[in-house]
């Protein structure tokens, strides 16, 4: 930790306060992301002064303001995500009646950007906006993974591991060739499949954003819903509606976009 600077610690203290709507004690901040106590309060007095943190006056835990989620909102609407990409996942999840979610590339991450919800009885999936899906434990992640070459896909993965993100149940991706494997079956079929992976009990098929330019996909979208509504049979079904939505998101993708082609340090 010695190496990091005071800007990448005050981020990750952002990030882990968007995980934490409830706010945490400073005590908690410091050990979970390693820091001396001195330095947490530092920071995090920094935020608070500039309105981008509150601390509760009768818990004294801190927690990300209003202010903050403003920025991406304001950054959303000046490039017209909602208007562009709402209304064609409004549509997809109507005719599938299931939970629908776009996420955007961006320098070889994935972040979820939108989502749209097609039940509003019965059972229902229905989770938290978290930062981005997995590469290799997902169905989001691999169909993207999928738009690049073995190489690359397998560079990209090494960067952080077969290692399971907080809270994800397994992985049906374990090493690399598992991936090469699950890559060539997602290429063949224009789809990835995850069941009991990131959640137990649900299904998800996920396809890549196609980039007009060529280049890698620009995100995925993806349907998941109960592993119970979501048989072989309900998933080869929903195919074919999922592949069109992708097609219309590549076609008015309002989103600035490099691809990790271009960005990728050396490896």
């Amino acid at each position: 930790m010695a190496n990091v600077s005071p800007t990448e610690r005050t981020l990750d203290i952002i990030e882990l306060l968007a995980d934490h709507p409830e706010g945490l004690a400073i005590s908690d901040i410091a050990r979970r992301l390693k820091l001396p106590k001195s330095i947490a309060h530092r920071l995090l007095s920094i935020l608070v002064d500039r309105d981008f943190a509150i601390q509760e006056a009768v818990t004294q835990h801190y927690r990300l303001a209003i202010r903050t989620a403003a920025l991406g909102l304001r950054f959303f609407g000046n490039i017209g995500l909602n208007e562009v990409c709402q209304p064609i996942l409004n549509r997809l999840a109507q005719r599938t009646g299931e939970f629908v979610r776009v996420c955007a590339e961006e320098d070889g991450e994935l972040v979820w950007i939108a989502s749209a919800q097609g039940t509003s009885e019965g059972l229902r999936y229905d989770p938290t906006m978290e930062a981005g899906p997995a590469l290799h434990a997902t169905a989001n992640g691999r169909a993207w993974l999928s738009t690049l070459d073995d190489a690359e896909a397998q560079a990209h993965v090494r960067r952080r591991g077969f290692i399971l993100p907080r809270n994800y149940a397994r992985s049906g991706v374990t090493n690399e060739q598992e991936l090469l494997d699950e890559l060539q079956r997602v290429r063949k079929y224009g789809y990835a499949v995850s069941a009991d992976e990131s959640v137990v009990g649900i299904t998800a098929l996920a396809v890549p954003i196609p980039d007009r330019e060529g280049g890698p996909a620009l995100g995925c979208v993806s349907v998941a819903g109960p592993s119970v509504r979501m048989p072989s049979s309900r998933l080869e079904a929903v195919a074919p509606d999922l592949l069109a939505a992708a097609r219309e998101l590549g076609e008015t993708w309002p989103m600035p976009h490099r691809s990790w082609r271009a960005s990728a340090a050396p490896m």
